[in-house]
């Protein structure tokens, strides 16, 4: 199963942004770990002294992650859960403060292959929730949401330039047979156009309804906020991107926070972002070519400062 998890992104970078090297006993937080590539390296970089803890809104990364690093010898504490809620995650395994936080926003390949509705290369439920818990599927969107609900999500998600066509032709098709499966959304999209639809223009529209559904842009938001309010003085904050929605909220979020005193607690201390990536970091060709996944990552780095005062 390990080739169905995604190869990890920028791995090597990964390590040396997010372990700061002036900082003993690590305490990382991987909150997407995904297949645990990103975490078995990082494991193999801060043991025996350091603790990881991964999380993952997925089951099925869970349980094969937690086996993967047992069997390589590198000891971890899973929890199952959003990483919106990291402050809450972690208060109830008794972590106050963290070294390193990492944020790895892209889909495995095993979700892309196993689970239903991510993929518009197979034909299953149109459903796409990372957490099975969740009651909304991307099938209920389509079929009962009205213009107005559909025109934001695909022009605001997707920014997708004939977003009202795509609109009109669910609406007018969903009246005729419920839509149930990705071929039957396809048929759809496909019937707008002739000749064969663009894979690029379909990702724009799976994509959309996959950021609604797990909610995934108000989660890296308020993460953000959490992440800074945890870590501990150098320590570093580490997201790799894979769209520009998410990209752009990480950057606006880092200058903003690097260019401002924040109070971190109680009037006693304050903090600010040193941002440790000019530019984000991208993926070389080479990596491109063993990673087609890794083509649209964009890593972004930095290190919170704490003043102290009085």
């Amino acid at each position: 199963m390990e080739n169905y998890y995604h190869i990890p992104v920028l791995l090597n970078t990964v390590l040396d942004y997010v372990i700061n090297p002036v900082i003993k006993n690590h305490i990382i937080v991987d909150c997407t770990v995904g297949g645990g590539g990103h975490s078995l390296e990082i494991g193999k970089k801060i043991m025996p002294d350091g603790k990881l803890i991964c999380i993952d809104r997925d089951e099925n990364a869970i349980e094969y992650s937690r086996e993967r690093l047992r069997e390589n010898g590198i000891k971890a504490e899973f929890i199952k859960g959003n990483f919106a809620d990291l402050k809450e995650l972690l208060s109830e395994i008794n972590i106050k403060t963290v070294t390193g936080i990492l944020l790895d926003l892209g889909l495995s390949s095993f979700q892309l292959e196993y689970e239903d509705g991510f993929s518009f290369m197979k034909d299953t439920i149109l459903d796409m929730r990372v957490d099975k818990k969740q009651n909304l599927k991307a099938n209920d969107v389509i079929n009962k949401f009205d213009r107005k609900q559909l025109n934001y999500i695909f022009k605001e998600y997707g920014e997708i330039k004939n977003y009202k066509k795509l609109t009109e032709a669910i609406i007018t098709n969903r009246r005729k047979k419920k839509i149930v499966t990705t071929n039957d959304f396809l048929e759809i999209i496909q019937g707008l156009y002739k000749g064969k639809v663009r894979e690029s223009f379909l990702a724009k529209v799976f994509q959309a309804l996959r950021i609604y559904i797990n909610n995934e842009l108000e989660n890296l938001k308020q993460v953000l906020k959490e992440s800074v309010e945890l870590l501990i003085n150098g320590g570093r904050l580490i997201v790799i991107s894979y769209h520009s929605l998410e990209d752009r909220i990480v950057k606006n979020f880092f200058r903003e926070h690097s260019k401002e005193k924040k109070f971190k607690s109680d009037n006693i201390q304050q903090y600010i972002l040193k941002v440790l990536t000019k530019k984000p970091i991208v993926p070389d060709c080479d990596e491109i070519k063993r990673n087609r996944k890794s083509r649209s990552a964009k890593l972004r780095a930095a290190e919170l400062s704490i003043i102290y005062g009085t």
